[in-house]
């Protein structure tokens, strides 16, 4: 339970990083007006970066990109650097990503980490990767959802 804790914590650090970051989301315009009220800003001095709602000043894109960028390298590194963490990692992920029932398992935990099948077999974490998945399985069976 303490990796898991870790990966918690870890995870938590990087929200509230994220959470301090001066974005707003809007979906309808009074809800535009409200984020930018909140920015401090125009409508022509901000831009969305994903598309898909997010309000972020233009001043601010290199450092929100940053920050992701960051916020990336920090997690593959920790997953590379500590095996017993990165399965506890693995294996928070799966259980709460409906792991055993969709039909994009694998893929939607890996997305978690920004990685994929060939990152996790060069940086060794096939078997904590496997040790992860029996894991859930053993959850899933536990609380009949196979």
């Amino acid at each position: 339970m303490k990796k898991r804790d870790e990966y918690l914590e870890f995870k938590k650090r990087q929200e509230k990083e994220f959470e301090d970051f001066p974005i707003a989301y809007a979906f309808n315009d009074k809800q535009l007006e409200e984020a930018l009220a909140k920015l401090g800003a125009t409508k022509e001095e901000c831009v969305s970066v994903f598309g898909h709602g997010d309000v972020v000043k233009k001043d601010d894109v290199n450092a929100l990109i940053a920050l992701l960028g960051r916020h990336t390298r920090e997690l593959r590194d920790k997953l590379r650097e500590d095996k017993e963490f990165a399965e506890a990692a693995f294996l928070y992920e799966m259980d709460n990503h409906e792991y055993a029932i969709n039909w994009s398992a694998d893929e939607d935990v890996m997305d978690c980490f920004s990685i994929d099948w060939t990152m996790l077999r060069d940086w060794g974490l096939e078997d904590a990767y496997r040790r992860a998945r029996n894991a859930h399985m053993r959850h899933a069976e536990e609380w009949g959802m196979i």
